[in-house]
């Protein structure tokens, strides 16, 4: 029964005090519904002192009763920057409702919140604001690991010998990723010293535009580091987008396959 009443209160809670302008009375059955939400919940005077909040409010912010009722917003929160102040965003705005999502640390963690805030008048005809926040710390936090993750595995530099690597570029490559492999591709190079890199592009089906500047960027640089550069595994379509990029790689050695390659750096020449 709890949980339903967290669920379906949530937006009801916004909903009746916006119709009626009324804030719940001490016994009321909507303040005891804001007190069992599962999200968190705050509710102040437009003069910035809070007049109720939650156990998931409490919870969320390691906060106690005594820390929040009672006090200015800007005593609890006295560090936050004006972009996450959105009780002061909304009154010198002169809005209703607000919406945003918002990162802040507090107790030395870093929360990542989605906040819903709106107006209404308490019996007195005092103005107050609600908010209502939605913890999106655990999804944005998966959702980095994901992205380091893949960043990680964009650039995979195999070493063949002391002075050979290969580097082979994934199937996908997202806007995050393409830039990063320039970057991280030469600091590989530098810190295990190669000196002969294979760039195997047999797992790219299509190429852009932005793509084959990186990869001409990823050939200047490390040419600049003294690392000699050759292409691999590039298929006809590629070959095909190359030539319709009018991206000129007649300096660059391309093969069709990696053991070309290979042949190439460690004996020279290519059966």
């Amino acid at each position: 029964m709890t949980n339903v009443i967290s669920l379906t209160f949530n937006w009801y809670l916004i909903s009746y005090t916006m119709k009626t302008h009324r804030y719940f009375g001490r016994d009321s059955m909507y303040k005891e519904a804001f007190m069992q939400m599962q999200q968190p919940a705050i509710i102040a005077g437009e003069d910035m002192f809070v007049k109720a909040i939650n156990p998931a409010y409490t919870a969320l912010f390691g906060l106690t009763e005594e820390d929040v009722i009672g006090n200015h917003l800007h005593t609890i929160f006295n560090d936050l920057p004006m972009k996450n102040r959105l009780y002061t965003q909304m009154i010198n705005a002169g809005q209703d409702d607000l919406s945003r999502k918002v990162t802040l640390t507090q107790n030395g963690n870093t929360l990542y919140l989605d906040s819903h805030s709106t107006r209404f008048k308490d019996d007195n005809g005092s103005p107050c604001i609600i908010s209502l926040f939605t913890d999106l710390t655990s999804q944005r936090k998966q959702e980095e690991d994901m992205k380091r993750m893949i960043l990680d595995m964009t650039v995979n530099v195999v070493p063949l010998s002391n002075e050979v690597g290969v580097l082979p570029l994934p199937p996908i490559l997202r806007d995050e990723q393409k830039w990063v492999i320039v970057e991280k591709t030469a600091q590989i190079c530098r810190e295990e010293r190669f000196s002969k890199l294979a760039v195997n592009l047999s797992a790219i089906s299509s190429l852009d535009e932005e793509l084959g500047e990186i990869l001409i960027r990823l050939i200047e640089v490390l040419r600049i580091l003294g690392v000699e550069v050759i292409l691999t595994g590039v298929r006809y379509e590629i070959a095909e987008e190359f030539a319709k990029l009018e991206i000129d790689f007649s300096r660059i050695k391309i093969y069709q396959n990696l053991k070309q390659a290979i042949e190439y750096f460690f004996k020279g020449t290519v059966q």
